[in-house]
């Protein structure tokens, strides 16, 4: 082949390759890495819907539409372990690790103008939008899961898979026992949760002293 020819030949670029958008994938805590859909090893998440509620229903008015989509045979409402923080979400039966929940359901906003928000990134990573269930005629029982204070008490991890948020069990969840979050530094620092001491041991008889 002359000289010629090799240079009329399309020269290659290895610095073009696509690199994957990490919202398309999943994290399988066991494998500690990024999986596309599920982990071929330790399988696919255990996925519970939530209660589909239909235009009109029996209940009240006052009852809002958010609590009536809880998926009642996994878990149920009652008044949160935290003092002062309302409605809690606890479990009826006991709940395996990698259990999903989801998708958070509000309406979509450019500020984070109330509690109820999470940021949704877009496929460079970089802040796209968040879902604000604030309003609980527009939203579902997500909202009323509360935010750990601090590890020992977070139950479950939220992760955003294409375009959306959802919640995951890190550890098997005995029944009765309050589902929770962290919701992150910003909005734990404005629920008065001190992060340095998220991951405080705990004291020798396994009590973690809040105040």
């Amino acid at each position: 082949m002359s000289q010629f020819n090799l240079r009329k030949k399309a020269r290659l670029s290895y610095y073009e390759i696509e690199e994957p958008n990490i919202d398309e994938y999943i994290y399988c805590s066991d494998c500690r890495d990024y999986v596309f859909e599920y982990c071929s090893i330790h399988g696919p998440l255990l996925v519970i819907p939530d209660n589909k509620v239909p235009a009109k229903t029996n209940f009240p008015s006052f009852v809002p539409r958010a609590a009536l989509t809880i998926p009642d045979v996994f878990l149920h409402l009652a008044h949160s372990t935290i003092p002062d923080a309302g409605l809690g979400v606890f479990t009826t039966l006991t709940l395996p690790k990698n259990v999903r929940f989801g998708p958070y359901r509000g309406n979509i906003t450019h500020t984070a103008a109330s509690n109820y928000c999470w940021q949704i990134y877009d496929k460079n990573n970089k802040p796209s939008h968040m879902i604000d269930a604030s309003n609980a005629n527009k939203s579902n029982w997500m909202r009323y899961v509360n935010c750990s204070r601090h590890w020992c008490e977070q139950n479950l991890v939220a992760f955003q898979y294409r375009g959306q948020i959802y919640y995951r069990t890190i550890k098997t969840i005995p029944r009765f026992t309050e589902l929770m979050v962290f919701y992150g530094t910003e909005f734990a620092n404005k629920l008065k949760i001190d992060f340095r001491r998220y991951h405080k041991p705990l004291l020798s008889t396994g009590i973690f002293v809040w105040q």
